[in-house]
């Protein structure tokens, strides 16, 4: 199983997981363009893209891909979120698996100021079994049997409150942040 970071963080998260047989895209936040570089323009070997949310970091190039024959998936409230329709638009509902190639997807609830956000359990015919979650305050299920953890942690909560006495971050950011983004701490008592 290879698991690449093409891109992440604000300025837009773009993931290519695959198992030597079925490559996806996790996230689709960056231009198609921009996409497309990153993918060293073999776009047509990606066999779909898998969304966890609406916000355009996670889903700014979602368009551009079915454009380009790509199905993406989505939960519905994302795909409401983002106005999208099409036959190349696939909805996914949260704890209930499919199949995408030689992938068994079980996306799960998130805790984030999103639409209808997910994480996801990807497992490989080949036994390889992935968590992938981001932008989440904490999550509630436990998992076994994983060989690759990519989870976002995206403060930690001593900095926070440092930047917020300092004057660098507004009071009202760090209450968001708090409610819908996982601290170090949280990471650490999850894994």
């Amino acid at each position: 199983m290879e698991f690449t970071a093409l891109a992440s963080g604000s300025a837009g998260n773009l993931y290519r997981l695959t198992d030597g047989q079925t490559p996806l895209l996790l996230e689709a936040g960056l231009p198609i363009r921009a996409l497309r570089k990153a993918l060293d323009f073999r776009l047509s070997e990606i066999r779909a893209a898998i969304v966890s949310h609406e916000h355009q970091d996670h889903a700014k190039g979602v368009q551009g891909l079915m454009d380009a024959a790509t199905d993406c998936y989505m939960t519905a409230g994302t795909a409401k979120a983002l106005g999208l329709s099409g036959h190349r638009l696939r909805t996914m509902e949260p704890l209930r698996q499919f199949r995408i190639g030689t992938w068994t997807v079980l996306p799960f609830p998130t805790q984030h100021d999103a639409a209808e956000p997910v994480g996801l359990l990807l497992a490989s015919d080949a036994g390889d079994r992935i968590l992938y979650a981001t932008d989440t305050a904490y999550i509630r299920y436990r998992f076994s049997g994983l060989t690759c953890i990519a989870l976002e942690a995206n403060y930690s909560e001593a900095m926070l409150d440092e930047n917020v006495a300092a004057g660098t971050v507004a009071r009202e950011l760090r209450d968001r942040i708090r409610r819908s983004h996982m601290s170090l701490e949280t990471a650490l008592g999850f894994l």
